[in-house]
């Protein structure tokens, strides 16, 4: 089944993560601010992690969201096929996120399609200093709430934000909303978006 290898997948480059940095799971859990037994139970894939857990883990461990999903090395062209495109569900299954590409060097992106069902919330703590979202909205109507600003954005309609601050993720129409997220990560001595 498909989630159980996303599980089994995100456990052991969890543990490979933390070994490589030499910490035990109580720092990982100081870093991170998950507790150290769901740490545990991700690390022997028991426990498929939601999003906003495994935001709080590639912050804590200052990767990108998508190391958890993809391979880390990758040859010079790299095709995906839906089918090995990771999927993770939130906010029960509201929120379904679809990692289409992560790229990592020389600039860190990553590309995600999201499915808002009708009426879901889903919140995103803020990402790691240097993060920049771009969205594009392809069918329906998304409201984002950035910091304290609040954004209506309609299909065809895009906008770009310094993730590093909480934002929201609303769809309070009929059907279904589905929009493309673009991350980016700043090198080390860049700035981010202004």
């Amino acid at each position: 089944m498909e989630s159980d290898r996303v599980t089994a997948q995100i456990g052991a480059i969890l543990r490979r993560l933390r070994k490589e940095r030499g910490w035990t799971l109580d720092r990982l859990a100081e870093a991170t601010g998950v507790s150290k037994p769901m740490l545990g139970q991700i690390e022997r894939g028991e426990s498929n992690p939601t999003v906003v857990t495994l935001w709080k883990i590639a912050t804590g461990l200052g990767v990108p969201f998508s190391a958890f999903l993809q391979p880390l090395e990758a040859p010079r062209v790299t095709v995906v096929r839906r089918e090995e495109q990771p999927v993770v569900a939130d906010d029960g299954g509201g929120y379904v996120v679809r990692s289409l590409l992560a790229i990592r060097h020389p600039h860190a992106a990553e590309v995600y399609d999201v499915h808002l069902a009708a009426g879901c919330v889903h919140a995103a703590e803020a990402h790691g200093p240097g993060v920049s979202e771009g969205l594009w909205v392809h069918q329906g109507v998304l409201t984002l709430i950035a910091g304290e600003h609040r954004y209506t954005l309609e299909e065809g309609d895009a906008a770009v934000f310094r993730a590093d601050l909480a934002h929201v993720y609303e769809n309070g129409g009929d059907g279904m909303c589905a929009f493309t997220v673009f991350l980016t990560y700043a090198r080390a001595g860049e700035s981010p978006l202004p």
